[in-house]
């Protein structure tokens, strides 16, 4: 479900576009390597400095990139504007929420008649990114070779696409 000002909203989840006020959230949800290890982009160590950047790049990007909320706060940030991808704090995981945000982000994506397919991928050995990817109607394409910030060496990412008529809601 849809709401004004870009907020999608799920039965235990609010994503809304990023405000300055969650850098230091951001902070507290990703700074840890567990998080980082299965991130492009993401520094190791992250702190304010690349949270603020963060919220300085996304600040225009309402519709495109959200942060995810439970009742409790922050627990990550999901996004369509390159590439179809999120996270989630370690204490979010395994409770579904990355399928939830997924399925939001996807149905407000494809609710748009000429919308086109997604791209996205994971960390090879990054299962539960697979299981979610698959469990939305995500399949195999082209693998890449990346070196992400948080560790500087080179990893796999395994490359998912998602056309319209895939898609699994």
């Amino acid at each position: 479900m849809e709401t004004p000002g870009h907020v999608l909203t799920t039965a235990r989840l609010c994503l809304r576009p990023v405000v300055d006020a969650d850098a230091t959230a951001i902070v507290a949800a990703i700074h840890d390597f567990e998080v980082l290890r299965w991130l492009s982009r993401a520094p190791y160590p992250y702190g304010l400095s690349d949270a603020e950047a963060f919220i300085a790049k996304n600040r225009g990007n309402a519709g495109e990139v959200w942060m995810i909320h439970d009742a409790g706060g922050l627990v990550g940030c999901i996004g369509r504007r390159r590439e179809f991808g999120y996270w989630l704090r370690r204490a979010a995981w395994g409770q579904g929420y990355a399928t939830e945000a997924s399925r939001a982000v996807l149905a407000h994506h494809f609710a748009t008649p000429d919308a086109p397919g997604l791209l996205s991928g994971y960390h090879a050995g990054n299962t539960r990114s697979a299981r979610v990817l698959s469990k939305l109607g995500f399949t195999p394409c082209a693998d890449r070779r990346i070196t992400p910030l948080s560790t500087g060496q080179e990893v796999v990412i395994k490359g998912m696409w998602l056309d319209p008529e895939d898609y699994v809601p």
